[in-house]
Parts: structure tokens; C-alpha cells; sequence
């Protein structure tokens, strides 16, 4: 059934300018924004007066989760988003959230049962599973042998090459309060994942491999049907104590059933011109190279499939990954399903908590919380 959904868009930073509210716009036969919330309160009455028809406006992202018209909502805030997500399924929402959905396995978990136990959808937004190429990278697969190495590389420059020249707006005016709540309960949260560590290796889970790598790992669980068993990990240069002032680089070995090995690297290059990513397999009769965009350009991937007798360039796709979640997420609830992928964010979040562990090893220091629980 192809009929418009009214939606609340929460959170209204570059990403939702950049990508959600424009896709929104141009789906207008799928979508309707009826509101809109912001922490900033310029930046939610310009954002809504620049959409179509009549937008309710909030400081307050509960006013939209009660919002009568609000059928389902986007969760766009920065940091995780349990607590939103939480109080949208509670109020009757279907919800999009982008990663990471939690920081604790136990709160991923807990959403995945409610959305369950209120037939309401919940989706994350990992949308590098909705590339177009996906389905002839998953066949390429299947046509290069036995796996021996696959490998995802990340070549990370600054926050600013990733956005370009964007012209996003912005205001400060924000009441302090509101995100020194958010970042209290995400200490919380990191304490109940982790332990209590120096607050350095909780601001790389929470900053770094929550906030990006996270990628990486659930792309993997997609395209492989499952989470590698990690091997090890390195770190480099060290982390400073205290709240480190930019990223370092890492990377992680892994492991699945059958042998076949995994390495992710996520390398932060702050002088690089552009941001890179890259998935590689390789077997024992041939390899595939899949290239993904800039995920603020709205770009497409790109697939190449090597042989010992040729090489398949595949065109790159024709719609950009962000929108063809949102048509995922349109689907599942016209069509009436409940629908979560909270558990498997739930299995993305156990790993990155592993690879904290093992990192923390290496440092003569013990994790606690989850990560220690399940060891």
C-alpha cells in the first residue's frame, strides 16, 4: 500500500539536513513531515518553516512522540538513541533510528522486545545495507571460491572533508542542560557496557566505535549472515588520558567458522583529501572490490568482480543508500509487519565491547559491566 506516512523528524543536525529531510521531500508520495524537534530552537522553527504545509515545532522531543498526526518517527539526535527510541515505541511509534541504537547489548535487546511485544517497526539506520549493489555483491560472493580473507578498510579524514561544502544551518542557542543530560546518561550506559574504565576508552567506545566503526561491523553481520569471532586487535598511537582530542587509528581480526579471516582497519588520516571505504573478499578463485561513497554525497557504491578469466565492473547504482531505507521503512509499515533489526545492532554492540576488552588487556586494565559478563 503506497500511502503517505506522517512522520516526526527528531533531531535536525547535518545529517538530517544533509540527507533524511531533503529524501523526505522528494518521497512526498511515501512521506509527510508533520513535526519536527530540535534542541535548538532556531534551527526547529527554520526547519519547519521551510517544509511543506502546516509542521508542528518542539524543543521537546516527547511533544512529537505524542503528537496525535505522527504516525512514525526519525531519530536523527547525535550520540546513541535508546532513550527516544524507547519512549517513541512506548507512545505507539514506528521508529527510524540511526546508529548506534545503544550502547549496552541489554538495551538493544530490551527495544527489540518491545517493538516486538507492540507490532511496531523498528528499523536502524545502518544504511550501507541498502546499497543497490548489495544483491550482486552477495552473488559475487558466491562466485570467488572458498573465502580466505576479507577484509573492510576505513581511511577517515576530518569531520569537515566528510562534509563538504554544506551549507547546514545552525544556531547557538542551545540550553546546556539538555545535552549535559544526554551525555550523563550515556556515561551511565558506557559504565553498564564496560566498567569502570579510565574515561578515555569511554569516549573511544561511545565517539569512535559506536559512533563509526560500528559501520563496519554490521555491514559485515549483513552481508556474511553473522559476527565473526574476534581474534584480536590493535591500537595506535595511544590513547592519551582524559578526553582525547582526536581519534586513533585501529584494527580488528576476526575470525568465522570454516576459517576464513577478517581484518577491519579504520584509519584516521585527518590531512587525507577524501574519505575512503572499502570491502574486499578474496578466494580461492577470484576477489571483489566494493567501494562505497562518501556517506554525506549521496552517492552509490561500486562493485568489481575478479576471475582468473576477467573482471565484471558493475555500474554504480542509481539510488543513494539513504533513500533506499527509507523505502524499506515505509514498506515494513504500510505492509503491516513488525519489524527489528535491534537484535542484530544487539550482536554489533557485543563485538565492539569485545574489542574494548581486548584492547584494555593490553593495558593491564580489566573491563567490567557486559563486556565482562559475557567473557
Amino acid at each position: 500500500m503506497n500511502r503517505p506516512i506522517s512522520v516526526g523528524v527528531l533531531g535536525l543536525g547535518s545529517i538530517a539536513q544533509i540527507q533524511h529531510l531533503p529524501n523526505l521531500a522528494r518521497m512526498e508520495s511515501r512521506f509527510r513531515v508533520a513535526a519536527v524537534a530540535d534542541i535548538s530552537p532556531r534551527l526547529t522553527q527554520r526547519i519547519a518553516d521551510r517544509l511543506a504545509g502546516e509542521v508542528f515545532a518542539s524543543t521537546d522531543w516527547r511533544e512529537v512522540c505524542a503528537h496525535p498526526e505522527v504516525e512514525a518517527v526519525l531519530v536523527l539526535t547525535s550520540g546513541a538513541h535508546e532513550q527516544i527510541s524507547q519512549g517513541a515505541l512506548e507512545a505507539g511509534k514506528h521508529v527510524f533510528a540511526e546508529k548506534p541504537l545503544c550502547l549496552t547489548v541489554e538495551g538493544a535487546e530490551r527495544l527489540h522486545a518491545l517493538a516486538t511485544e507492540k507490532g511496531l517497526v523498528l528499523q536502524v539506520g545502518y544504511m550501507k545495507l541498502h546499497e543497490e549493489l548489495l544483491p550482486d555483491l552477495e552473488e559475487g560472493l558466491n562466485t570467488i571460491g572458498d573465502l580466505r580473507l576479507i577484509r573492510h578498510s576505513v581511511y577517515h579524514p576530518e569531520h569537515s572533508t566528510c562534509l563538504g561544502p554544506s551549507d547546514t544551518l545552525r544556531f547557538d542557542d542551545i540550553d546546556p542542560q539538555a545535552p549535559a543530560e544526554a551525555a550523563a546518561f550515556e556515561e551511565r550506559r558506557t559504565r553498564q557496557a564496560l566498567g569502570d574504565l579510565p574515561p578515555q576508552w569511554g569516549w573511544l567506545y561511545r565517539e569512535v566505535l559506536a559512533a563509526s566503526f560500528i559501520h563496519t561491523v554490521s555491514f559485515i553481520r549483513g552481508v556474511m549472515g553473522g559476527i565473526p569471532r574476534l581474534t584480536g586487535a590493535d591500537l595506535w598511537p595511544p590513547l592519551p588520558t582524559g578526553s582525547p582530542t582526536e581519534p586513533p587509528s585501529f584494527m580488528a581480526r576476526a575470525e568465522f567458522p570454516g576459517h576464513p579471516r577478517v581484518e577491519m582497519s579504520w584509519l584516521w588520516l585527518p590531512a587525507t583529501p577524501a574519505y575512503r571505504e572499502v570491502f574486499e573478499a578474496h578466494g580461492t578463485r577470484g576477489s571483489l572490490e566494493f567501494r562505497f561513497p562518501n556517506p554525506y554525497f549521496g552517492r552509490t557504491a561500486t562493485l568489481v568482480v575478479k576471475s582468473a578469466d576477467a573482471a565484471v565492473c558493475h555500474p554504480p547504482g542509481i539510488e543513494s543508500a539513504f533513500t533506499r531505507e527509507l523505502k524499506v521503512f515505509h514498506r515494513a509499515i504500510t505492509a503491516g509487519l513488525s519489524s527489528s533489526d535491534a537484535a542484530g545492532a544487539a550482536q554489533d554492540t557485543a563485538f565492539l565491547q569485545d574489542m574494548v576488552a581486548t584492547l584494555t588487556r593490553r593495558e593491564g586494565l580489566a573491563v567490567g559491566g557486559e563486556a565482562e559478563t559475557r567473557r
